[in-house]
C-alpha cells in the first residue's frame, strides 16, 4: 500500500461510522458538536484537486465549463467535478471552511492557509505513467514538499 492510499483509507474510515450513524450522505450537511478540528490538508490527485493545475502548465485543467455549474456563483473553479468535492463537504461538516482551497492560488491569504489548503494536482494518481504523460503535474512526494513550505 502507498502512503496516500492508506491516508485516504483512513480518513474515509474515521469519517464513515459517523456518517452511517447519522444517516448517510446527508449527515455531511450537519456540523458536530464538538468541534476540536482546525486545519484540513488534502494531498491527492483529480478526486481532491480544488483548482491547483489551472496555476500549473498542463493538459489535466477543468477550469471551464460545463464543470462548476453546481457550484456558488456556477463558476468552473478546476474542480474535476460540477461543485463541490469530498473534501469540501468534509472541511464544511468538521466545521473549518466551506471549500478547501487550492495551494497555488495566488490570492490565498494567511487565514487561509493556516485553516488548510489543497496540495492535490489532478493527474497525480497511483499509476506512475499518467505522470509521465502529462505535462507538469505534482506528484505526491512535490504534494508533501510543497506541504513542508508552509
Amino acid at each position: 500500500m502507498r502512503p496516500h492510499f492508506v491516508l485516504l483509507f483512513f480518513s474515509i474510515l474515521l469519517l464513515l461510522p459517523s456518517v452511517l450513524k447519522a444517516g448517510g450522505a446527508q449527515a455531511l450537511t450537519k456540523k458536530p458538536s464538538n468541534n476540536s478540528f482546525s486545519a484540513i490538508l488534502v494531498f491527492g490527485d483529480s478526486t481532491v484537486d480544488p483548482g491547483n493545475n489551472n496555476y500549473i502548465q498542463t493538459i489535466f485543467k477543468c477550469n471551464f465549463r460545463p464543470y462548476g455549474r453546481d457550484f456558488p456563483n456556477h463558476i468552473p473553479t478546476g474542480r474535476f467535478s460540477n461543485g463541490r468535492l469530498v473534501t469540501d463537504f468534509v472541511a464544511s461538516y468538521v466545521g473549518i471552511k466551506e471549500n478547501v482551497p487550492a495551494y497555488l492560488d495566488q490570492s490565498l491569504s494567511i487565514g487561509e492557509l493556516l485553516t488548510g489548503v489543497s496540495f492535490a494536482s489532478a493527474g497525480s494518481g497511483f499509476d506512475p505513467l499518467t505522470a509521465q504523460i502529462a505535462v507538469s503535474i505534482f506528484l505526491f512526494s512535490h504534494q508533501l514538499q510543497y506541504h513542508l513550505l508552509v
